[in-house]
């Protein structure tokens, strides 16, 4: 599950910079504030939690690296909006790396997976929203109407396809530790 959401949150910020980038000249300075200080947030703690439930044990390490990992995803998600927008997004993955890597470090290993589906699909939710909104003000900039329907359904299927990805592999990696767990009880029985 680990994997999953590490792979989750580097192609969302590939996907974001495809994106955004191109499009930064529509999106006004509010806006960019917004977008900033939300993704940050939301893919530090992502990141913290990842951290946190690798290192286990080493909270000094976990913080620290986790806080690495969120700026540089921070100076990414932040780069097209300027100065401003940069700090926003920095600011928020200082705080959203901590958090991420306490909870990481709170949590007993059962509710690993719980906490990752969570947090996974927070992100998902964040980030298709953004994402939504740089495509709202981008087609209010260049006056163009679109259909109400068309758009609040590929928001919708942006939202549920990959929160149903991440939950079927989140309840397979459940069932696979619980055979081993199983066997490994199973093992010390006999023995």
């Amino acid at each position: 599950m680990i994997l999953i959401s590490a792979a989750l949150l580097v192609s969302y910020i590939t996907f974001y910079i495809l994106v955004v980038y191109p499009k930064k000249q529509y999106i006004s300075k509010m806006t960019s504030k917004m977008i900033s200080m939300t993704l940050g947030m939301t893919s530090s703690i992502l990141i913290g939690l990842l951290i946190g439930i690798l290192l286990q044990g080493n909270f000094a390490k976990s913080t620290i690296l986790a806080i690495i990992i969120s700026f540089i995803f921070a100076l990414l998600i932040g780069k097209p909006f300027g100065n401003m927008a940069s700090t926003e997004a920095l600011c928020s993955s200082l705080m959203g790396g901590m958090m991420g890597a306490m909870l990481g470090e709170m949590l007993p290993s059962r509710d690993f997976h719980l906490m990752l589906f969570f947090i996974d699909s927070i992100y998902i939710v964040s980030m298709a929203y953004m994402l939504r909104v740089i495509k709202k003000e981008e087609s209010d900039k260049m006056k163009e109407q679109h259909k109400k329907s068309i758009p609040s359904f590929s928001f919708a299927l942006s939202i549920i396809i990959p929160i149903l990805i991440v939950g079927i592999f989140n309840f397979m990696d459940q069932k696979t530790e619980q055979i081993q767990n199983d066997e490994l009880d199973h093992d010390h029985m006999h023995h």
